[in-house]
């Protein structure tokens, strides 16, 4: 006998949150950019957009700004030059983040060549 899980409105609510993050995360170029960040940090755009092949400026620019809304990555002005420099790191929830992403880029790597069984 399997026990269920009621639906009731505390479970509705939790799949809305993860299926809103699930949306957010899976944009275009958004698992690129805070794995290019995630490779060594502090970044400055150029760098990013070095490090993420075929990526525009401006598509580097939204996922960015939206990463920086969503808290998951800090945005830092150095005024000392002209143009101030600017670099980006992640937040201690971009960093738990990119933790997630790490075992589920195992996961997938790992069933990716046989459907039947991990390799």
């Amino acid at each position: 006998m399997s026990k269920s899980v009621a639906i009731n409105q505390d479970v509705l609510d939790s799949c809305k949150v993860i299926h809103a993050s699930w949306n957010e995360l899976t944009k275009v170029w958004t698992l690129p950019v805070i794995h290019a960040l995630g490779l060594q940090e502090p970044a400055r755009f150029n760098e990013l957009k070095r490090r993420i092949e075929g990526i525009s400026a401006t598509s580097l620019a939204e996922r960015l700004g939206e990463l920086e809304k969503q808290e998951v990555v800090a945005r830092r002005v150095y005024p000392e030059k002209s143009p101030p420099r600017v670099e980006y790191t992640l937040t201690a929830k971009g960093l738990e983040l990119k933790a997630i992403l790490g075992e589920l880029g195992e996961w997938a790597i790992r069933w990716s060549v046989r459907t039947s069984g991990p390799q």
